[in-house]
């Protein structure tokens, strides 16, 4: 289930991070009640951004949310490898992942 508050988040996300894809890695949900407890997203970004670890942290401090969440991001080129090596973590979000945001399909 994707919960419109990961829709709203990563809508947000996309819109001050303008990553190239947005995946929905996990969700956690009471089980008693079935509200959200947290998430975590992974977001391919473009090669040419500057600094990976500062985009997070603006991402962290600009996007509000009232869940916690964990962001995961790649450059484009280190996804291309790393998303085809099933020995990696990005493998395991490539397939498993959902698609919230495709740049040019949303």
């Amino acid at each position: 289930m994707i919960y419109p508050e990961i829709q709203e988040t990563a809508a947000s996300i996309v819109k001050l991070g303008k990553p190239l894809k947005v995946y929905l890695i996990s969700s956690k949900s009471n089980p008693g009640t079935g509200e959200l407890i947290s998430f975590k997203l992974a977001l391919i970004v473009k090669n040419d951004t500057p600094s990976i670890s500062e985009l997070e942290c603006f991402l962290y401090t600009a996007v509000d949310c009232d869940y916690p969440y964990d962001l995961v991001l790649y450059k484009q080129a280190e996804w291309d490898v790393l998303s085809q090596d099933p020995r990696t973590f990005a493998w395991s979000i490539r397939e498993t992942g959902g698609v919230l945001y495709e740049q040019g399909l949303s």
